[in-house]
């Protein structure tokens, strides 16, 4: 194993960025969203002609000197399952990936059912690649030397992986296919839910099974949980599991000592002063006044229309043949919702291969069997 560039300042990126050349560049990054309220990138690995680079974010960096890089098209860049850098890289430093080779896409279209990098690596390579370290806290420093081993490692050999992968794409004649899905991939954007969402504590785990009293509880007991992540800087399911919150709001703890009695209930929170203010929070919800309390959503369920459901499952049926005759999931030909979009088309004499999440590819293997 060579030399890896530890890069912790604007200049050394500088001058890293002016030895890629025409590439290809290997590109991953490294997030903290398992220890901190909102992840963000802590390290950025390349790998280009034979040499590892750390980018570090959290040091005196300016990342978006990355950008002409990363977007110019003759430049190909090559990520593994790069739909999380791309949404996290465009959202915290407005950087754009041009000209992307996905290596877990292509394995998938070359009909690789094991598509994580280590089973790849192993696969066509040899190599080995413990993931042990792929949830660790990467805001942390100074980085381990394993962990500085093991973050070099993820875009080391993807070059080759991708170029291993090319032969078998064009041997089965699905290239076209992979360069569709990354160019899909390249318009990525982050979108969190939390953001735009006015009631979040609906997505509680088991929020639906509870009343509106039930609700008018848990709504203040996640305001209060939200707030404690945010002040100690941890992820929410850190501070208290869904299935402990949901338990709360379905029989309001009026005292600290009701709390122990709740099965997985955070000891070291038992102990804290917060429980008194997540029991006030509890003893407001069940005090706020009925007119306030949460409607209970239901769902209501249309009666299956027995004409696309016939038709759905004709359509389910050629694609199970399809994917049955290339060797491929029958999900990546076509998901169900996709199948159901394209007979509610044809059902109503419109043009069923313009659904908005249909490939050309997979009309092409599809329209001809209908």
């Amino acid at each position: 194993m060579g030399e890896i560039l530890r890069i912790e300042s604007t200049p050394a990126l500088a001058e890293l960025l002016s030895g890629i050349g025409s590439g290809p560049i290997a590109v991953d990054t490294e997030a903290d969203s398992f220890h901190h309220y909102r992840d963000r990138v802590c390290l950025i690995q390349l790998s280009c002609h034979g040499r590892d680079a750390l980018v570090d974010p959290l040091a005196d960096v300016d990342v978006r000197r990355l950008a002409p890089v990363l977007a110019d098209r003759s430049v190909l860049k090559i990520l593994h399952g790069a739909d999380y850098d791309i949404r996290i890289l465009r959202r915290d430093y407005q950087l754009s990936v041009g000209r992307l080779f996905d290596t877990m896409i292509a394995a998938r279209l070359a009909g690789e059912t094991a598509v994580g990098l280590a089973a790849l690596l192993e696969r066509f390579l040899a190599i080995g690649h413990d993931k042990s370290h792929q949830r660790a806290d990467w805001s942390r420093r100074p980085l381990t030397p394993e962990m500085v081993a093991y973050a070099a490692l993820d875009t080391r050999h993807l070059a080759e992986l991708a170029s291993l992968l090319t032969e078998r794409l064009d041997a089965l004649g699905r290239r076209a296919w992979a360069e569709e899905e990354f160019s899909r991939l390249e318009a990525l954007a982050w979108r969190d839910p939390r953001e735009d969402d006015p009631e979040p504590f609906r997505r509680v785990k088991g929020a639906a099974r509870l009343d509106r009293a039930g609700l008018a509880v848990l709504r203040e007991i996640w305001t209060w949980r939200d707030g404690m992540a945010r002040r100690r800087d941890l992820p929410a399911f850190r501070v208290m599991r869904d299935e402990t919150l949901q338990a709360l709001a379905s029989t309001p703890p009026e005292s600290v000592s009701d709390l122990a009695k709740v099965a997985g209930f955070p000891q070291p929170l038992l102990r804290s002063p917060s429980a008194h203010d997540l029991v006030e929070a509890a003893r407001r919800g069940a005090a706020c006044d009925p007119d306030r309390h949460p409607e209970v959503r239901t769902v209501a369920r249309p009666r299956p229309d027995p004409v696309l459901e016939a038709e759905t499952l004709r359509l389910k049926e050629v694609r199970d043949r399809v994917a049955t005759e290339l060797a491929l999931e029958p999900s990546l030909v076509a998901s169900r919702a996709t199948l159901e979009d394209v007979a509610r088309r044809r059902i109503a004499g419109a043009d069923p291969w313009e659904g908005a999440d249909l490939r050309a590819w997979q009309r092409d293997l599809l329209a001809p069997r209908l």
